[in-house]
């Protein structure tokens, strides 16, 4: 009813994964897919909420003056910002918003992957913020290196259980962040050679 998703059917709501399908409907939605998106725009209170709830604890907490930044947090920014004409954020979630984006373009550089420095530069560019989501591209794109076989790549792919790892995923979001933020051509391209290298040599995990 709140609009949430569990991990399986009959469990508890859960943030993380209602989060991870809401970006997966705005991603769907943003490329034209035909998708019936009742259930994500249903969600996107629970989203809210969810944000509401979490600047509370740390208002509760006096600690709102230090990095609060988190995986979450730019997986939210990233999910939300692919609905704000369908469904602007709710007035009452407007002021932890607002912490959290200015969170993000403080402390973007202290998340320690890839997959969520790139949600913060497409969904700050999202929310209107533009010197941001440049910075973070930048950075991205002097921490890549590029191979005349492999195409663009980085070497920070180590496998790990961590969601925020996954190696074909960061990397299909990197071409997201280059199209999207700098409209940089040639670094997307580089980017799908090495995805398209990786699927011919080994399988997807997932």
């Amino acid at each position: 009813e709140s609009g949430a998703w569990p991990w399986f059917p009959g469990g508890p709501a859960d943030s993380f994964i209602t989060l991870y399908l809401l970006s997966g409907f705005g991603r769907l939605h943003h490329l034209g897919v035909a998708v019936e998106m009742r259930p994500a725009l249903k969600a996107l209170a629970y989203a809210d909420s969810w944000l509401m709830e979490t600047y509370g604890r740390i208002l509760k907490s006096g600690r709102q003056k230090e990095n609060q930044l988190s995986e979450m947090v730019a997986l939210y920014v990233y999910a939300r910002s692919f609905f704000l004409k369908e469904k602007p954020v709710a007035p009452d979630a407007q002021v932890a918003l607002d912490y959290f984006l200015g969170q993000a373009a403080s402390h973007w550089g202290t998340l320690g992957n890839r997959l969520s420095q790139g949600h913060l530069a497409l969904g700050l560019k999202r929310f209107g913020e533009q010197s941001t989501p440049a910075k973070i591209a930048a950075s991205l794109k002097e921490r890549s290196v590029q191979d005349a076989e492999l195409g663009r790549f980085w070497r920070d792919t180590e496998h790990s259980w961590s969601w925020s790892r996954a190696p074909i995923e960061t990397q299909a979001l990197m071409i997201e962040v280059f199209e999207a933020v700098t409209d940089d051509k040639e670094m997307a391209d580089g980017c799908r050679t090495w995805l398209l290298k990786q699927k011919q040599t080994r399988d997807w995990k997932t």
